[in-house]
């Protein structure tokens, strides 16, 4: 079997536990003769492919099976960027209040205002980049498209043990849309 490109590098750095392979497909003849013979010919099972067409009204939970997970990851990210955002920005403070320059050793407070503040809603910004995950918009937006134009998407969230090119090399022989992202 000839190995896939990883277009997502998040996607080829992860565990394969954590990938999710999309395929989308025409109609779903096509996708569930696709499904059986991944099943028959890899070590993927059927209680790993999540099967969505357009009349499915569960596919956001098909798509991120633990929303609150997500949620807790968010809160956890935020909280710990945020403090770092303030210790970075005590310690800037500190450093020009001790050793600056006349102007931050006379006005203490307010430079530690003017330091943390800019800290803490840096250390914020990034955990929200890091919270935004293009690379999961990729993979929901290929998703919801081809359901809008009645088309059918298979979704396998893989295994430790099975490898995220080979599935995505099977995928892309039968179909012309393919896309991986961590979960």
């Amino acid at each position: 079997m000839q190995t896939a490109n990883h277009e997502n590098l998040r996607a080829s750095l992860a565990p394969n536990d954590q990938i999710q392979v999309a395929a989308i497909f025409e109609d779903k003849l096509s996708a569930k003769k696709t499904i059986q013979q991944l099943a028959n010919s890899t070590d993927v099972s059927t209680d790993q492919v999540a099967f969505i067409d357009a009349s499915d009204t569960a596919m956001s939970e098909k798509l991120e099976q633990e929303s609150k997970s997500i949620g807790k990851n968010l809160w956890h990210s935020h909280l710990m960027l945020g403090g770092v955002g303030f210790l970075v920005g005590m310690l800037a403070a500190f450093l020009l209040v001790s050793f600056g320059p006349e102007l931050t050793k006379q006005n203490p407070l307010f430079t530690y205002i003017a330091l943390i503040s800019p800290g803490i809603f840096t250390g914020l910004f990034v955990a929200g980049l890091v919270g935004l995950r293009p690379d999961r918009s990729e993979i929901v937006q290929a998703v919801r498209h081809a359901i809008r134009r009645n088309n059918v998407a298979v979704v396998i969230n893989l295994k430790k043990t099975q490898s995220a090119s080979d599935i995505a090399s099977f995928l892309h022989s039968r179909s012309k849309n393919v896309v991986e992202a961590v979960r």
